[in-house]
This record gives structure tokens, C-alpha cells and sequence, in this order.
């Protein structure tokens, strides 16, 4: 079902992204196509563990892992799926594209096309977070920026471009209170592709933050040690395991995608899954799936009080992304 893109009341609020404690392993990170790598001055905190966790001094955890993405099964027995989008602008899908019948209109909390802002800038209710700042540092032809432009759109003339690396470039919305699980929808075109990146370290597409204006309680959803996945910060753990690092799926660079993911805290084990296209290319809901088993089974908890979109890599992976016909809402979106 199309979400219906008359334009909502926005309320307007504050929203930060996610930065990190961690930072590159010191490994070159595989480059794709058409993306650039680069160092900022404004660069944040960074730490990393030798347990495998996402904090800087990056080192491979030497323990074994025994559950795949998502499903537990072993990452050996299957042939992950790569989602390979369509390059017109019309944002063709495929796979299980409909998330149901489409949400009720009441569950959607807010929805952004960047039809209404002026070229270059932050669409009303949004604030930046770029080089770690909040609503600075935010400029066209800068090395990292976030704004709303007409350079490629999915529908319309104009949608989020983003440029980030090991600056994080992020656009952030504040949450309404009570709200415990949330299902984002979004149309992503990636110069660099997400997934079977050996080498990298994390990579932050999107998430859920839990203090406002700080990138150090955050649980953010991107890629993982070359695969992706899920980064949940202060315990700063990563799911998939070990077993699947640097592996497929993929999210192909080039194209529209339809990119799906849910937060969800209103149950037992708490809950992240994500689609691309319909296709399952993510789960995580038990504390086993977990790299070094410290995140628990209830890491949402506290996490929604903003949401986090954008670029920010902690392997220096520098990308260049447009983003358009975001919903956010507290039940599946789908993609048409």
C-alpha cells in the first residue's frame, strides 16, 4: 500500500544521531564504487574492545559464535539474499513488499518526503547532527553534510542527501513519550553497498537513541564488521556473531531499496528486524545472537526517546546516500 504523502503537521523537536565509541581496527576498509574515504577533523569519541566490540581500537574477538543473523541457524547452511533494487526513479521492489495491508494512518508517527524544504536545507521538525553537533557544521560541499536537495529523488524532486564517513552526517526527530516499538520505512540509494564489507568495522544507517543530543545510548542499525546488523551502545555489543562477519546479505549499491526496519521493546526479548525489499536481510532477538553476550535481552530499553538517520562510519568508510519517503509509525509500513 502507498502511504498516503499529503504533507502532515510536523512537530517540531530535536533529534541527534548516533556517534559512537568506536572507531576503524586500523585495516583498510573495502571501498565500492563511487565512495569516497575521508578524515575529519571534527572526528567524536572513539574506543574499541579486543572483544569484537564496535569501540575503536578495533580487534577480532577470538571466542566462537554459533548463531547467524537473525535466525540462530548456522551462517554456513544458507546463501544470503542480495536485494538489488531498480535505478528509476519510480523505486520498483521486490520480494514480500506489502508488510501487510499497509498501517493505519493513526499508527504513523510522522512521515518526510523533502518536498517542502528549500534546497540545502533541514526540513522543519528535523535538527542535524554532523561532525558530532547538533544543528552545526551542517553545509553543501562541506565533507559531511545532511540536507535536502533535488541532486536524485525517489518520487518527486527532492530527497535527504547525505554525505558522511568517519564524521557522522545524520538527520534526528525526537520520539513521543510511551512509545516502545517503532517501524521505519525509508527508500535508501547507496553509492556504497551495505553488507559483505570484510574489513570494515560498523556503519550506521539508521536507529533509535536514548539521550538527546548524545551518540552514546543509542541502539543503531547499519552494518556490523562487514555484515549487516545492529550496534547497541554503552555496552557497545554487535550482533550477528562472529560466524557472519563480513558476509551477505548485501544491499546492493546504485539503486532504490526499500528498507524496512523494526524496533521493537514490547516483549520479552526485545527485537531488531530489517528488510530490504521485502526480504529478511537482519533479526536479532535473543541475547545468544549477540557477539560478546553483553547487550541482554531487553537493549531497547530506554531507547526511544529520538530517531537517528544518515551516515556514520567507524571504519572511515566514507558514503554518499539519498534517503526519501521516510515513515516512522508504530506498526509495518511495507513498501507500496
Amino acid at each position: 500500500m502507498q502511504v498516503n504523502r499529503a504533507r502532515r503537521p510536523i512537530v517540531a523537536a530535536t533529534i541527534v544521531l548516533l556517534c559512537g565509541a568506536c572507531e576503524s581496527s586500523g585495516d583498510d576498509p573495502d571501498q565500492q564504487p563511487g565512495t569516497t574515504t575521508f578524515t575529519t577533523a571534527t572526528a567524536g569519541p572513539s574506543s574499541d574492545d579486543a572483544t569484537g566490540a564496535d569501540d575503536g581500537s578495533e580487534t577480532s574477538n577470538p571466542g566462537t559464535a554459533t548463531d547467524g543473523p537473525g535466525t540462530g541457524d548456522d551462517a554456513t547452511t544458507t546463501t544470503p539474499p542480495t536485494t538489488t533494487g531498480s535505478d528509476d526513479t519510480e523505486g520498483t521492489s521486490e520480494g514480500d513488499t506489502s508488510g501487510g495491508t499497509g498501517p493505519d494512518p493513526e499508527t504513523i508517527l510522522f512521515e518526510e518526503d523533502f518536498e517542502g524544504a528549500a534546497p540545502d536545507t533541514v526540513p522543519a521538525g528535523w535538527d542535524s547532527f554532523v561532525g558530532y553537533v547538533v544543528n552545526m557544521n551542517n553545509q553543501p560541499g562541506g565533507m559531511a553534510f545532511a540536507l535536502a536537495d533535488a541532486s536524485r529523488a525517489h518520487q518527486g524532486s527532492q530527497s535527504l542527501h547525505v554525505l558522511g564517513g568517519q564524521s557522522p552526517a545524520m538527520l534526528t526527530r525526537p520520539l513521543p513519550a510511551g512509545v516502545d516499538r517503532l517501524y521505519v520505512r525509508t527508500y535508501v540509494w547507496l553509492t556504497g553497498k551495505l553488507g559483505a564489507n570484510p574489513g570494515n568495522n560498523h556503519e550506521t544507517l539508521l536507529g533509535v537513541r536514548g539521550s538527546v543530543g548524545q551518540a552514546n545510548d543509542e541502539v543503531r542499525f547499519g552494518e556490523i564488521k562487514g555484515v549487516i546488523g545492529t550496534n547497541e551502545v554503552p555496552s557497545d555489543d554487535i550482533s550477528p556473531t562472529m560466524d557472519a562477519w563480513g558476509r551477505g546479505p548485501e544491499i546492493t549499491a546504485g539503486a532504490w531499496h526499500c528498507v524496512e526496519v523494526a524496533f521493537l521493546a514490547d516483549q520479552a526479548n526485545h527485537e531488531v528486524v530489517a528488510w530490504s525489499d521485502g526480504v529478511e536481510v537482519h533479526r536479532v532477538n535473543d541475547p545468544s545472537q549477540w557477539n560478546n553476550s553483553s547487550a541482554g535481552a531487553e537493549f531497547l530499553a530506554g531507547k526511544f526517546n529520538e530517531f537517528i538517520i544518515g551516515w556514520h562510519s567507524f571504519s572511515n568508510f566514507g558514503n554518499e546516500i539519498w534517503f526519501d519517503d521516510v515513515v516512522v509509525a508504530t506498526e509495518r509500513v511495507g513498501c507500496d
